[in-house]
């Protein structure tokens, strides 16, 4: 008999999709999603019929009363004591955690993403009393990275293992001779304020003044996508600037290979999986100086560490490697070293499936 688990998240993440990706064919799988299989869930037909997926009859959009996924505790329930799991882990220390530990599970753990630590605690004080209820009822905690981990424990002493969120090393990895011209500079993030794909503009609006042989290409949707297209046409850069929207998983090394350097200069990052991303791909990476992101990055080893804020800073950085093609050979190298040895996804896997397996 296989070892059952009840996955509690949303089956639209790409992040549960790779963990359900990672064990689908050796564990019996049943996931709970407060919302409904969408466009946005990438499992293939084989990985769906392997698994079973329960969601309520009908997505609650109203966003103005708060807690209203607690009604969904029936549902859950329900699916709980049918599957009988052998562990119920819960992806998100709030909503879904809150809701996983009103169950009587034999083993429950939760991982946590990020703003279930950063700002769920701190809207009121009945968010810090759910978030330690979770936190004193959960066997096991999760983080993707240290900082996480010292910020759970601001609120709780509790054991917290970091598992980070690695990357497929065979997916990710160096594709492509870089032509010398034009020198690129980019990034694959959602165009949300957080990511600070706003302050990547301005400093290459800086940069492109310096050295016009040079492009700026961004991947990914988002809320701030036609703001963001006004600011490059503000800054007189719109055709320099070039925004390629969504792409599939399988294509981002292709987009990552294409550019001499990535940049996540984010404002907030609970772990920074873009940045292992570019350095498994031997991409020089400047990140700025926040979250987990100098957990991903190692200062003027496999890139650069800067102020987010501070666009001359970012602008000089460049400049430098722009100039210094041995250099950005040298970070791609030792970042490609860097990620095989902290962030293999295979590896990363396998600690897991440590958790799973034990009696």
């Amino acid at each position: 008999m296989k070892i059952k688990i009840l996955f509690a998240g949303d089956i639209n993440s790409t992040h549960l999709q790779k963990w359900i990706k990672a064990f689908y064919s050796k564990f019996d799988i049943a996931v709970f999603s407060l919302d409904p299989i969408s466009d946005r869930c990438t499992l293939d037909a084989n990985v769906l019929n392997a698994i079973r997926v329960v969601t309520p009859a009908q997505k609650n959009t109203d966003r103005r009363a708060k807690f209203t996924y607690i009604f969904q505790i029936k549902v859950l329930r329900a699916l709980h004591q049918e599957f009988k799991p052998d562990i119920l882990h819960a992806h998100y220390a709030s909503s879904y955690g809150f809701l996983a530990s009103r169950l009587k599970a034999s083993k429950f753990y939760v991982s946590v993403w990020g703003s279930d630590v950063f700002e769920f605690p701190k809207r009121s004080l009945i968010h810090r009393s759910v978030f330690k209820h979770v936190m004193k009822k959960v066997d096991q905690v999760f983080s993707t990275s240290k900082i996480m981990k010292d910020e759970i424990h601001k609120y709780v002493s509790k054991d917290v293992t970091v598992i980070p969120f690695g990357v497929d090393l065979e997916l990710f990895k160096p594709e492509m001779e870089k032509s010398d011209k034009p020198f690129v500079i980019g990034t694959v993030k959602a165009l949300e304020h957080v990511y600070g794909i706003d302050r990547l503009i301005e400093v290459f609006a800086l940069f492109n003044k310096v050295y016009q042989d040079t492009e700026c290409h961004i991947y990914g949707t988002g809320s701030e996508h036609k703001k963001l297209e006004v600011l490059a046409d503000n800054l007189g850069v719109s055709n320099k600037i070039k925004f390629f929207g969504a792409i599939p998983q399988d294509q981002v090394p292709r987009a990552i290979a294409s550019m001499d350097v990535f940049c996540v200069l984010s404002r907030a990052e609970s772990f920074g999986v873009a940045a292992v991303e570019a350095a498994a791909c031997k991409v020089p990476v400047i990140a700025s100086n926040v979250g987990g992101l100098p957990e991903v990055v190692a200062n003027k080893e496999t890139g650069y560490l800067v102020d987010g804020e501070n666009t001359e800073q970012i602008k000089e950085v460049l400049i430098d490697l722009y100039n210094n093609a041995e250099k950005r050979h040298e970070l791609g190298e030792k970042g490609r070293v860097f990620v095989e040895e902290r962030y293999d996804w295979k590896k990363n896997v396998l600690e897991m499936e440590k958790y799973y397996i034990q009696k």
